[in-house]
């Protein structure tokens, strides 16, 4: 008789690859998260062909970008784009998220494993502040093709609140690896990114406010057209990023 591995399932780590985990479970825990975020109007077309046909299209449409530097997490630094579209889940808000962009592997990898965000590597991100007081975030994802640039004039501070905590919903997919028709496994996933601003000296909440732009360019998993800019937010915070819920799994007679 031939000899047996000796890794059982009880021995096994929580992600691949088995005997030697990339990451520990979460929660992970985000310090000094810096953030530039808009929220804007957008076409109601392009986002329907974007959006799960078991969520609702909240309207107007609208959506919200996130552009932020993570500059020490539990799972290391990186930079993170992400576009968030509201709708309706059973008639609660979400956000659902179809693209993300990446600058670490353990983000993309871990992103992608656990919650199911669809996330893809960028060449360069960045938060440069400028001595005119504005805020600029941008993004490459192939060297220099300037594929999103978000300017801001940070000039309000705002209430901690503002943040607020919409649960995003991803699309979670795991093809089947024998090539059926069928995934092998898909869910629509929801986790809520628990942000805490940091407060300054002064007693008053890392969060302002003030006009700006965004600019996108290139067909990529971010680019919604921009209508009218809602808010332009400015933010430094504290995170928690929790295990999420599981809203549906699919079954094979939907495909």
């Amino acid at each position: 008789m031939g000899k047996s591995g000796r890794l059982k399932p009880s021995d096994w780590g929580s992600l691949m690859p088995a005997h030697n985990s990339q990451a520990h479970r979460p929660p992970y825990y985000y310090r000094d998260t810096e953030m530039v975020m808009v929220q804007f109007l957008t076409d109601e077309n392009a986002v329907l062909d974007l959006l799960p046909s078991d969520l609702e299209l909240m309207e107007p449409a609208t959506a919200f970008m996130v552009m932020e530097q993570n500059h020490w997490t539990t799972i290391g630094g990186y930079g993170e784009v992400y576009v968030g579209v509201m709708c309706l889940w059973e008639g609660e808000p979400y956000a659902y998220v179809p693209g993300v962009y990446v600058t670490g592997e353990n983000s993309q990898i871990l992103g992608r494993e656990i919650w199911g965000f669809g996330k893809k590597r960028c060449s360069h991100f960045e938060i440069r502040k400028h001595d005119n007081g504005q805020v600029e975030a941008q993004m490459d994802i192939n060297p220099g093709d300037g594929a999103l640039r978000a300017v801001m004039s940070p000039q309000d501070n705002a209430g901690a609140d503002i943040l607020g905590e919409t649960p995003l919903i991803c699309l979670k997919i795991i093809p089947d690896v024998a090539g059926g028709s069928a995934p092998a496994l898909a869910q629509l996933t929801s986790v809520t990114f628990k942000a805490a601003p940091l407060v300054g000296s002064d007693g008053k909440a890392e969060v302002f406010v003030g006009p700006g732009t965004i600019s996108m360019s290139g067909n990529h998993d971010v680019n919604l057209p921009v209508g009218d800019i809602l808010a332009c937010i400015y933010a430094r915070f504290d995170a928690d990023l929790p295990y999420g819920s599981v809203l549906k799994t699919f079954e094979e007679s939907e495909f």
